[in-house]
């Protein structure tokens, strides 16, 4: 029977979820975030919403206060470099007042001020009550100085920290997970706008703020995108975390169009400022920093604060409401840990994600890499974020079959960072959807079957030549490969004039052959070069080029053999399989040999993962042959003193994790990233948590990193 209405939300955490579930899914859409993805449920494939995600942080607040995760300033971490900056004092996050209920929102903010003015030696002064509504949390209004409180805009960016030692910029470093050891992108900064190389003042300091890429300059970004042919970004967030990560060619960073705008300065010495709104005059006037506007707080403003984002040129999600004077803030303290805890004279109110309640005029279909069809919302267009909405994604069959979405439902639709529309609930109108019994690209048989658990049901393509399919595999190994600059229509172009059916062909293409496909000739020398990955390309003449593209060719490229072995997109086995797998076998021969038997003895891998593999080789035998003669796997095996033992890192290192671990690979030692117990020794540093508790539990030795040095 169908239901009539769903009046609550999707997805909120259950008293029954455990930590450990909280943190597993937690991660998981820490790293979809991170990745631009879509940020959905790991179990249901559902879309998760920021105010369901804090539910998922605050609930595992309760139950595990001192779990890993709060270290998170930002969400999951890109390990790209080795190199790291360490910030003192840590880079840490704001406590959020959330929640789909606005009244619930209201008496969250509500608490944390009555808290906060109740734990601070106020003076004297004239007070202003604070009222919600006529009412106020407890039987009487708060009182407080009408100065005690600022705001200012929640910017929705990338977290980053410029170090100046007498005006001149030493050093720029991502905010990490643990609020410590963030990546250097040092170089990088020099192409962003609003981060000079010299203040006015030769003072000594870090810079705190955000990266952006404005409104503005985005549709540029995708303007140019859409000219190249590449696939366009999900949104400037997302954009801004990718660009501002060019390490092997940072001035790639100058084409990003990012901005930097400031919200703190820490560490300058005698500053002439006691409060936040006098920090913000003071860098935006004295040291000409762009600088997030701060004043006085009130609550009435909030309402006039969101209604005017839609003529802000940069994205924003809420605002910050802190205590404004400085030492007042500092004798609150932290929540948690007192160096890496949020403080707890700060508090982020989040906005209500607009929504919209259109009715499904069509449902539309497509097919992905694996050969699952997902399925997209077409209705009359609505005004969302700015923009007019008319598209929405309904992921996968088993979304709506227990939704009971069909044409003719009326649905909620949010825009997801404002970028990305979704389908949130179902209003009225259910019913039972009715699936194409043939493949939208191929036209074959399509089948359902269950997916990743047993209420995840989807819809798939029964043909393993479907073009589709083939396309976003050629793209999906070009991407995990590292090549730049051919995106999805060009790899199409390619594969529909039968130049491209496989990874191998990419290889055995030249300027000529690509031309057939009805490129311009400089367009096919850069989509050669970009396969041959020469770097900067644009830059060279079309002689230069050429050149470089023919001495390409008869070189053979050398991969990681993790690396080619996650291209192949063998589904849940990426990556982190990778590693283990080149890890635990050491040539590419052994793992395409390898039984299910096998492959079950090395970590990470279950049953499903290793069936998947085996399947996977038993296909593929040709396709792989043929790309070997182009591509040469490589291995680095180490020996020496810890040859033959696993470790485990967790928490904070001043040095990087990825420092220690390289320590300890050099020395045959191998590490994972998570605690089994086939780990022989973990090392924690602060902000361990739940990794220390699992393996205390698991009796495995707890070392230092003076300890794990002793041992070299």
């Amino acid at each position: 029977m169908a239901k009539k209405s769903i009046q609550k939300p999707l997805l909120l955490p259950s008293d029954e979820t455990t930590a450990d579930e909280l943190e597993r899914i937690i991660s998981h859409l820490d790293t979809l975030y991170e990745q631009g993805l879509d940020c959905v449920h790991p179990d249901t494939n559902e879309p998760v919403s920021d105010s369901h995600y804090d539910d998922l942080r605050r609930q595992l607040q309760e139950q595990h206060p001192t779990s890993e995760l709060f270290a998170t300033a930002t969400a999951s971490e890109f390990v790209s470099t080795n190199l790291k900056v360490v910030h003192d004092p840590p880079m840490t996050s704001i406590e959020k007042a959330s929640h789909e209920n606005l009244e619930t929102q209201e008496t969250q903010l509500f608490k944390w001020i009555s808290k906060t003015v109740a734990s601070t030696e106020s003076p004297e002064v004239e007070q202003v009550a604070l009222t919600i509504k006529g009412k106020s949390y407890k039987e009487e209004p708060i009182s407080y100085p009408e100065s005690f409180f600022y705001q200012t805009y929640k910017l929705d960016g990338v977290a980053i920290a410029i170090y100046y030692e007498n005006g001149n910029l030493i050093r720029a470093g991502l905010r990490p997970r643990d609020g410590i050891n963030g990546e250097d992108v040092t170089e990088q900064v020099q192409y962003v706008d609003g981060i000079p190389a010299v203040l006015p003042e030769p003072v000594t300091c870090s810079i705190r703020g955000e990266l952006i890429c404005k409104l503005s300059d985005f549709k540029k970004v995708q303007k140019a995108l859409t000219l190249t042919g590449e696939k366009l970004r999900a949104n400037p967030r997302n954009h801004t975390a990718g660009g501002i990560r060019q390490f092997k060619n940072p001035e790639k960073t100058k084409r990003m169009r990012l901005s930097f705008v400031a919200y703190s300065i820490e560490g300058l010495a005698n500053p002439p400022y006691q409060t936040e709104t006098g920090r913000y005059e003071f860098c935006q006037t004295v040291l000409g920093v762009p600088y997030i506007k701060a004043e006085l707080f009130r609550f009435e403003d909030l309402k006039i604060l969101e209604d005017n984002i839609s003529k802000l040129d940069f994205e924003v999600d809420g605002v910050i409401i802190g205590v404004n004077n400085l030492g007042q803030q500092e004798q609150l303290g932290r929540h948690g840990d007192p160096l890496t805890g949020n403080p707890k004279g700060k508090i982020a109110w989040k906005f209500r994600e607009e929504e919209a309640t259109p009715t499904i005029k069509a449902i539309e279909w497509q097919t992905g890499r694996t050969g699952k069809l997902t399925s997209v919302a077409v209705f009359e267009a609505v005004r969302l974020a700015g923009t007019n909405v008319s598209r929405a994604t309904l992921h996968n069959a088993g979304f709506m079959e227990r939704n009971q979405i069909t044409i003719g439902s009326k649905i909620a639709v949010r825009k997801a960072g404002k970028i990305i529309p979704k389908v949130i609930k179902v209003i009225d109108g259910q019913g039972k959807p009715n699936f194409p019994e043939a493949c939208p690209s191929c036209t074959s048989p399509t089948k359902l079957q269950t997916g990743g658990t047993d209420e995840m049901l989807e819809l798939i393509c029964t043909n393993p030549d479907c073009p589709a399919q083939n396309i976003s595999t050629l793209c999906y190994f070009l991407a995990t490969f590292g090549v730049l600059g051919l995106g999805e229509s060009r790899v199409t172009q390619l594969f529909e004039s039968g130049l491209v059916t496989k990874p191998a062909d990419f290889y055995q293409l030249d300027i000529d052959s690509t031309m057939s496909s009805g490129l311009t000739r400089r367009q096919a020398t850069l989509a050669v070069a970009a396969i041959q990955m020469i770097p900067a390309p644009d830059k060279l003449t079309n002689d230069v080029l050429e050149e470089a593209i023919h001495s390409a060719i008869r070189t053979k490229k050398e991969v990681p053999l993790w690396q080619l072995f996650a291209s192949f997109g063998i589904e849940s086995a990426s990556k982190s399989a990778g590693k283990a797998l080149a890890d635990h076998f050491g040539s590419f021969q052994k793992i395409r040999t390898a039984t299910i038997e096998e492959l079950e003895l090395v970590d990470d891998i279950g049953s499903i993962t290793a069936t998947a593999i085996t399947e996977f080789f038993a296909a593929h035998q040709n396709d792989i042959d043929a790309l070997l003669k182009f591509v040469e796997p490589t291995t680095t095996v180490s020996e020496g003193k810890l040859s033959g033992k696993t470790f485990c890192f967790s928490g904070g290192f001043p040095e990087g994790k990825k420092h220690w671990e390289k320590e300890v690979e050099s020395r045959g030692g191998k590490c994972v990233s998570s605690v089994s117990k086939k780990t022989n020794y973990l090392v924690a540093g602060p902000g361990s948590g739940s990794k220390s508790e699992k393996a205390a539990r698991l009796e495995i030795p707890i070392l230092t990193t003076q300890q794990l040095s002793e041992m070299f």
